[in-house]
């Protein structure tokens, strides 16, 4: 049996912050007290003094598609061991990587470096845990494809079978995948995934509230990237951007890289659906990290200003494609329009890990979770994490 004490943390709870600390008994939170409760008997050796900085679960970034210098598509096991360790460095201790629509060869050729990876994982490759996969497409609107490439896109015939690759062995963990409840056979999609074990969002579509609704009830009940890859909200035509805030029991995600979506749009959206409801992901491409600069991503040239991305070329150049910030700046971000740092971080880890269906484990510090935790200061800066390599 192997304990582990952290004392005088500020601990981020889902209900706030509680002087204290925790102790870790093989890998899972044993207890969470407060600073007048402090156990005793351990060796100095298995106690840690936070020294008042911030105890918090593990940021839980569903959304993903590579950072510094590594693209999850097109990379080796090795190139994920150098992302994961550069996750973790920034707060992530889990993620679901994320594939943009493909061929089937190039879709089973990540799947297999995922999973090898995955399988790797421990002792000199620890890093941030892969979780699942996400997939972003393929079944998607033409007409909201955003940086993806439209010629992968595809329609479901019916047939769950279709859906194999998809799925697959749960050896990589949860599945994960966006979807337009309009294209062909969506809303039968929605269902037949679910009723599979995945976990459906809402992205790239145009939908009216009628298809939303019934996607609704096959299973969606997320929205990936809000509100980017949707249309705008119109006042006489409600579609998912109008919808995701209004409706009840749906939940949204959002990239608070500020470049993305507008600091009053992010308050609406937090007025309107809290931060039980709203997580936070990167939707972080290739050159995060890397800083300014142009580079070439999923066969396109993408320019890197100032934290933000564009298209250098075609005929959507100049729109987004992706973003370069990570968790932690949008935890960050978050706070400084005027979002509690309890919430905030809530919004980064037990709410992923709820839409994505994993919040048994993960997302939180209680009795009984993994003690998958990290440590930062007052200016957001990374002063430990714990429990990834047990």
């Amino acid at each position: 049996m192997t304990d582990r004490l952290i004392i005088n943390a500020r601990v981020i709870l889902a209900s706030g912050i509680q002087p204290g600390g925790v102790l870790v008994r093989d890998g899972r939170v044993a207890s969470v007290f407060n600073s007048a409760d402090t156990p005793s008997g351990l060796s100095s050796k298995d106690i840690v003094d936070l020294k008042d900085e911030y105890l918090a679960p593990g940021m839980i970034d569903i959304h993903i598609h590579g950072s510094a210098g590594v693209d999850i598509q097109t990379t080796d096991v090795d190139g994920l061991a150098k992302l994961s360790k550069y996750l973790l460095g920034e707060g992530v201790t889990g993620y679901f990587p994320t594939l943009t629509p493909t061929d089937d060869a190039r879709y089973r050729r990540s799947l297999d470096v995922i999973q090898a990876y995955a399988a790797s994982q421990t002792g000199a490759r620890a890093g941030a845990r892969i979780l699942g996969v996400h997939f972003e497409g393929p079944f998607l609107s033409r007409q909201r494809c955003g940086a993806l490439h439209a010629d992968q896109f595809r329609t479901y015939d019916g047939d769950p079978r279709s859906l194999a690759l998809f799925l697959g062995r749960n050896a990589i963990g949860a599945r994960l995948m966006t979807l337009a409840p309009e294209v062909g056979g969506g809303v039968d999609l929605s269902h037949d995934l679910l009723s599979s074990g995945a976990r459906v969002f809402i992205g790239h579509t145009q939908a009216d509230a009628q298809t939303l609704d019934l996607a609704f009830e096959a299973g969606a009940r997320h929205i990936t990237h809000y509100p980017n890859g949707l249309d705008p909200i119109h006042h006489r035509q409600p579609g998912a951007a109008l919808w995701g805030l209004v409706r009840q029991g749906a939940s949204l995600d959002c990239i608070a890289d500020l470049h993305h979506v507008d600091p009053m749009m992010l308050q609406l959206m937090y007025g309107s659906k809290g931060a039980g409801r709203m997580a936070l992901i990167s939707d972080a491409i290739m050159p995060a990290g890397l800083g300014d600069g142009e580079f070439e991503v999923w066969g396109d040239r993408i320019k890197v200003l100032n934290g933000r991305t564009s298209l250098g070329e075609g005929p959507a150049s100049g729109s987004l494609a992706g973003s370069v910030i990570t968790m932690r700046q949008a935890v960050k971000n978050i706070v400084s329009i005027g979002i509690p740092l309890h919430e905030a971080v809530h919004m980064a880890s037990l709410v992923p890990a709820q839409v994505a269906g994993i919040d048994r484990d993960y997302g939180s510090i209680e009795p009984g979770k993994r003690a998958d935790l990290i440590a930062f200061d007052e200016e957001y800066r990374m002063q430990g994490q714990w429990g990834i390599d047990e």
